[in-house]
């Protein structure tokens, strides 16, 4: 134990003292220093005030006892562990200075024999994984609470930004204001930028809470590039610079990752590229390479820009390291693009090598494994245009599916996407009735094929459902549809027994790339739908827009008459609950969470104590409680700020039947 270099003793017995100092220092550090007290009040600031690697505490000294001193240092969250010592054995004592905060309680009779020695060591390990486990817990609760912080900012930064957009948007479109539309524009691309800031700093405290979780499923990679090529060429047209996307290997159609994200830092590379060259261009190289008997993708960033000092490179990656310079640089941004890029590379298992030189322009790789890679190899053609129309693609298949999920509105969508594929579709409205329906196929010789099933039901809920269908050897792909994507909550469905995880709100595109994945008709070709398949067919007759900032509430609402729907306004929870009461026409309520009078759960709460009627979707400037989207009838969330056409999309989604 020759780490223990301090001790304080609290006795006010002189023999006693030296008794104890005289045994320490055979098994303490050679340079110990010791400490003694006998007055209470000196004790107690010292152990407050001052850390010790040990403290031996008597029990009984002059006018007090030593587990007063124990309760006067309890809420200290001291780092040194403390040994009582007594003249008597008495459990009920012992009891109470180890309730009180001792490490041990010692006879003074056993200073001179092993067992001391021993209560030393064992005294010291437990205060390290005492203070260890505190320090944990004081960590954890650090993290919710910036974590709830982090929530409210991003809820009351977007409220704002909900105007701003929301009403230049809409004077952008007026005749009368096209002398201004230099000026609007210039606030609505600054807005956008304010916005995107907004959205890199969730993603970096998402990754300083460990929330920051990656999604792998076959991506289409070259339809990943040519999309980041298509979103940045103009970009670089604009800076009179040149974008060429190349392929060095023939590469995979399909390679198994995080697309979103991928797509995300591949975006900041580029645009970072971008942003600091002025002449030239930048070259995107792809392709595979071996290393140490592992394939690995190679994506390199060439430009031809200002370059990096050598000194500088290492920094580039620290958040808002770019704003060193704030007085004299040109390009824009607040240094978050890399860094949020470093942590999605380090997440995926890859490495972000840098080569650069001032005025020479920099290289940037990015090598990462592939783990999963479709055996074909193609030649990436990076002339293809990215046709924003995909929408207008309907695929085509054949199959038998069964949708499962409680709520009538959500079974009717996910109906309506896959009949337009032509994949026969039958419904069930809760656990028990799925069973039924999978056995009356199987009797009638037309198994299904793909189950979608809600996991919150009434009767039997998913997993119980998925439980009973295993048990009977019903060997079936199953794919859980559910609105709150949790860390870990994919690999705990995989062994509960489901095959696939997809998000509420359904989305089309995401609902078809699935079918592909797990129908056995998924290869089949595409064809072009002729017919508007987003046209609703019986409009939302009244929306009930609940908002207390006036501002949002007034562009909200403007947005939503323009689009042809009427409106009811509530600022308030009382007002909220009493119009949803009151007007049974009411087809879907927009709840803002931050209301004067309640907020958050609190307010959903008492506004589901009575039955509402129509679909709950929550409009806030930040990402809901899991809880809350489990345990309630929720349909969905929207986050602030909202465009126009996003709005759009939402009332199409929620208009069919």
């Amino acid at each position: 134990m020759n780490n223990i270099k301090s001790v304080l003793i609290i006795d006010d017995d002189l023999d006693d003292l030296f008794l104890i100092e005289e045994r320490l220092r055979e098994f303490v550090a050679t340079d110990c220093y010791f400490v003694s007290s006998s007055d209470k009040q000196e004790a107690i600031s010292l152990l407050t005030e001052r850390a010790f690697d040990l403290c031996i505490l008597d029990h009984r000294l002059a006018g007090y006892e030593g587990i007063e001193i124990l309760n006067a240092v309890a809420q200290a969250e001291l780092a040194t562990p403390i040994i009582m010592l007594t003249g008597q054995n008495d459990d009920e004592v012992a009891k109470q200075a180890i309730k009180s905060g001792a490490q041990d309680f010692v006879m003074k009779s056993s200073i001179d024999d092993d067992i001391f020695e021993k209560s030393v060591h064992y005294a010291i390990s437990r205060k390290e994984l005492e203070f260890a486990r505190l320090f944990a817990l004081k960590s954890e609760a650090e993290n919710v609470a910036k974590d709830k912080f982090i929530a409210h900012l991003s809820h009351e930064l977007r409220t704002p930004l909900t105007s701003i957009l929301g009403y230049t948007s809409l004077l952008l479109e007026k005749e009368d204001t096209s002398s201004y539309q230099k000026e609007l524009k210039i606030i609505s691309n600054n807005g956008k930028h304010l916005l995107s800031l907004l959205n890199d700093v969730l993603d970096l405290s998402k990754i300083a809470v460990d929330k920051f979780e990656l999604k792998e499923e076959p991506t289409d990679f070259q339809e990943l590039l040519i999309e980041v090529n298509s979103l940045l060429s103009v970009s670089a047209l604009d800076k009179g610079l040149f974008l060429a996307f190349d392929s060095s290997t023939m590469l995979p159609r399909l390679i198994t990752l995080d697309g979103v994200r991928f797509k995300q830092a591949l975006v900041n590379l580029v645009g970072n590229a971008i942003k600091f060259t002025d002449r030239g261009g930048v070259t995107v190289t792809a392709g595979l390479i071996q290393e140490e008997e592992e394939t690995q993708l190679s994506i390199e960033i060439n430009d031809t820009g200002i370059g990096i000092a050598e000194d500088k490179i290492k920094g580039i990656f620290t958040p808002f390291k770019q704003l060193e310079d704030v007085a004299d640089r040109k390009a824009g941004g607040a240094g978050l693009g890399l860094s949020i890029t470093a942590e999605i590379v380090k997440k995926m298992g890859g490495e972000l090598i840098i080569e650069s030189r001032p005025a020479a322009g920099s290289l940037f790789t990015l090598k990462m494994p592939c783990n999963g890679m479709s055996p074909e190899r193609i030649k990436y053609n990076f002339n293809l245009s990215y046709d924003n129309q995909d929408s207008l693609k309907t695929p085509r298949y054949t199959g038998h599916v069964l949708v499962v999920d409680d709520v009538f509105e959500i079974r009717q969508l996910a109906g309506y996407f896959i009949k337009e594929t032509g994949v026969q579709v039958e419904f069930a409205n809760n656990g028990e009735q799925a069973l039924s329906k999978v056995a009356q196929a199987e009797q009638n010789n037309k198994p299904i094929d793909v189950i979608f099933m809600d996991l919150h039901m009434p009767v039997l809920t998913g997993k119980e459902t998925v439980k009973a269908l295993r048990e009977k050897g019903n060997t079936c792909c199953i794919v859980a549809m559910t609105a709150a994507i949790s860390k870990g909550l994919h690999n705990e469905l995989l062994q509960d027994g489901f095959d696939h995880l997809i998000a509420k709100p359904l989305d089309k595109q995401e609902l078809w790339e699935m079918l592909k994945q797990v129908l056995p008709s998924g290869c089949s070709r595409a064809h072009h739908n002729k017919t508007a398949i987003h046209s609703p067919n019986s409009p939302l007759e009244l929306i009930h827009l609940v908002e207390d900032d006036p501002d949002s509430a007034a562009v909200m609402q403007m947005l939503l008459e323009q689009l042809g729907y009427a409106v009811v306004h509530s600022s308030t929870a009382l007002q909220a609950i009493a119009n949803s009461q009151a007007n049974s026409q009411i087809s879907h309520h927009l709840l803002d969470l931050g209301l004067p009078d309640l907020q958050g759960e609190a307010f959903i709460r008492k506004f589901f104590e009575r039955t509402v009627l129509g679909k709950v979707t929550i409009l806030s400037g930040s990402q809901p409680d899991h809880h809350m989207l489990e345990h309630f009838p929720i349909a969905g969330h929207l986050i602030k700020p909202i465009s126009k056409k996003t709005l759009q999309q939402w009332l199409v989604n929620n208009n069919r039947r």
